[in-house]
């Protein structure tokens, strides 16, 4: 048996991310982190998603954008998702 890629064999599989990986999985909840996007564009700032996932400083950063903003549906949101990013970073599980 041959381990060489060939036409039909890829050399690298594409990685898939499940949106119904578990919460421990991602740094944000991903219902709201689309939420908080849409909330955000509404309000005429651009959120990138991947960002968020990927860098810590830049999430943190609109979330603090979100919360100095006059919209207390985003400033909730911003709350639910830094609770849940403080909640990550000591370990503690969410018991809901």
């Amino acid at each position: 048996m041959s381990t060489a890629p060939t036409p039909h064999m890829p050399a690298t599989a594409p990685v898939l991310v499940s949106r119904a990986a578990p919460d421990s999985a991602q740094l944000w909840p991903h219902e709201l982190l689309e939420a908080f996007c849409l909330r955000m564009s509404s309000q005429g700032m651009c959120v990138s998603r991947a960002l968020m996932q990927h860098d810590r400083r830049y999430g943190l950063e609109q979330l603090t954008h979100a919360h100095n903003m006059a919209d207390d549906a985003l400033r909730m949101m911003a709350v639910q998702l830094f609770r849940h990013f403080e909640a990550r970073q000591s370990g503690i599980s969410r018991s809901h």
